[in-house]
């Protein structure tokens, strides 16, 4: 997930004017050979000039139910932050391997499950039990807790894809540190997000995130279903 939230963050940073992609969901995020993650199906995406605080193409409202940020659905106007919102039900669904909505037993938001067990503490109850316990527990608490920032009611409190970039890179330090083994070869955690870094600071117009090979480590040995 680390390198489909460096790709989220260049849309909305390194390109001009911004990019808004709408419909970020566990589909929309595919697995090249090398299991690396990378955003996919732009044909909903919108360009937003900051400058003017408008949207540089007619608005339509398009969604994907159990993704959307209830302020674009309640106002109509998308912004950076909803893509932040569904990318956070992502993180949901990696972590807990359910759907988006549930059926427990009336349908039910995972956000809304995520929550009411994170609140007791019930971590266990949460992670995918095909994880078999094979993860830093400290690492899959951080990328919940995200995950429920970025899937703040309002838009204010949830923070920028560069904050989740940043925090989703500790996580991957987490898990490097816990198991050195399943990382064999190719440079470390700290040399690729350097090298992210780097390239956003020199040339990101020429040099698409999304589309950049950084070989980031998975956060689970298993890869699961390439359309994650």
């Amino acid at each position: 997930m680390f390198l489909s939230s460096v790709g989220l963050e260049y849309l909305h940073t390194g390109c001009n004017p911004p990019l808004i992609h709408r419909d970020v969901k566990a589909t929309n995020i595919l697995l090249n050979a090398r299991l690396e993650a990378k955003i996919a199906d732009f044909g909903l995406t919108k360009a937003f000039d900051y400058h003017n605080n408008t949207h540089l193409f007619t608005n339509t409202l398009a969604f994907t139910p159990g993704y959307v940020d209830p302020e674009y659905q309640a106002t109509m106007q998308p912004t950076t932050k909803s893509d932040v919102y569904s990318f956070g039900v992502v993180l949901l669904e990696l972590v807990t391997g359910k759907p988006a909505i549930l059926s427990d037993p009336e349908p039910t938001s995972i956000i809304q499950w995520a929550r009411q067990r994170l609140a007791r503490g019930n971590m266990e109850g949460v992670v995918d039990a095909r994880m078999q316990g094979g993860y830093d527990i400290n690492g899959v608490w951080k990328v919940a807790e995200i995950a429920l920032k970025c899937t703040a009611q309002g838009s204010a409190q949830r923070p920028t894809m560069a904050d989740v970039v940043a925090q989703l890179h500790e996580c991957v330090e987490l898990e490097e540190g816990r198991a050195p083994s399943f990382h064999t070869g190719g440079s470390s955690g700290d040399d690729n997000y350097n090298a992210y870094a780097s390239a956003q600071s020199t040339d990101v117009s020429s040099n698409t995130a999304f589309e950049t090979e950084l070989r980031i480590p998975t956060l689970a040995a298993d890869p699961g279903p390439t359309a994650r």
